[in-house]
């Protein structure tokens, strides 16, 4: 009998471990992520917030003193404003729309395709990722600069040969190239996952082709609508090697222009203050645009 009973509590204690190195080890599989975000992201954002909170003296480290100077100065002065703010606003959001746009045509093609070309294109896109973006924008510099291949094209069709490199335009472009397979590759897992069903019972009630893809496959997509264009958008909002290398400093986006505060001016407290304000213009922006995507898409419902 006293044998029975030390087996049962050996079994109860084995349990009980068990159940201890179990809830250890989900506590353990929650506990260290939450610590890398922390010490990794929010940390660097507190000191980031502390930095644009200090003075700046030229020869000293910066100071903290919970000011609102930077901040006033950027937000005030119309050459940062014009320059810097309106110029990622713009550049950002035209590039986002113009990515989504080749994007989705890209990603509805794809995914229409068998299962074995499709994942051999969606394959292609992904090793388009693994390209350095500096080569990438190297090789876009080879394309429009004056004298490439599209100043040639241009003048054999006889277009004008406008003047591509170290303009918005330039900047532009490279933003989209950079942004499309971000915005590919969302949609084509999405695209792909649609029902044929829904659109052969839109057929089957008289609906072409078009008014499908209006009723049925845009609605349904919206979710990786929304994933890669935000992707896209705080992508470019931040972007710095491109309008580093192919404004050749005559874009001055938001993030260039925190480097050349940081980098060439030292003046590391106003540098912060950019970036802060890049983040909280970026949240804001983005809020507003899943509000929109939300009335609109209850709306369709």
């Amino acid at each position: 009998m006293s044998a029975t009973q030390s087996l049962q509590r050996t079994e109860i204690r084995g349990r009980g471990l068990g159940v201890n190195a179990g809830e250890l080890l989900g506590r353990s599989s929650v506990f260290l992520p939450f610590a890398f975000v922390v010490v990794f992201f929010f940390i660097p954002m507190g000191w980031l917030v502390a930095t644009s909170l200090s003075t700046h003296e030229i020869g000293s480290p910066p100071e903290f003193t919970g000011t609102l100077e930077h901040y006033a100065r950027f937000w005030t002065d119309p050459f940062y404003l014009e320059t810097a703010l309106w110029t990622t606003i713009k550049l950002s959001v035209l590039s986002t729309v113009f990515a989504l746009l080749i994007g989705y045509v890209l990603a509805y093609y794809i995914a229409e395709l068998p299962p074995q070309r499709r994942g051999l294109i969606t394959s292609m896109v992904v090793v388009s990722l693994a390209v350095n973006i500096v080569i990438r924008i190297f090789g876009l510099n080879v394309l429009l600069m004056n004298g490439g291949l599209v100043h040639s094209v241009f003048g054999l069709i006889g277009m004008p040969r406008i003047r591509i490199m170290y303009t918005e335009l330039g900047v532009l472009i490279g933003l989209i190239q950079i942004a499309v397979p971000y915005v590919v590759l969302p949609l084509i897992g999405v695209i792909a996952a649609i029902d044929p069903a829904l659109k052969e019972a839109a057929a089957s009630v008289g609906a072409n082709r078009y008014r499908t893809f209006w009723a049925v496959t845009f609605p349904l997509s919206l979710p990786g609508v929304v994933a890669g264009t935000l992707i896209a958008f705080t992508l470019n909002a931040a972007a710095f090697a491109i309008p580093s290398l192919m404004g050749g400093g005559r874009v001055r986006m938001m993030g260039m222009m925190a480097y050349e505060q940081a980098a060439i001016q030292g003046n590391f407290p106003f540098a912060a203050a950019i970036g802060i304000s890049l983040t909280i213009l970026s949240l804001l922006i983005t809020a507003i645009y899943l509000f929109v995507v939300n009335r609109t898409f209850r709306t369709l419902r």
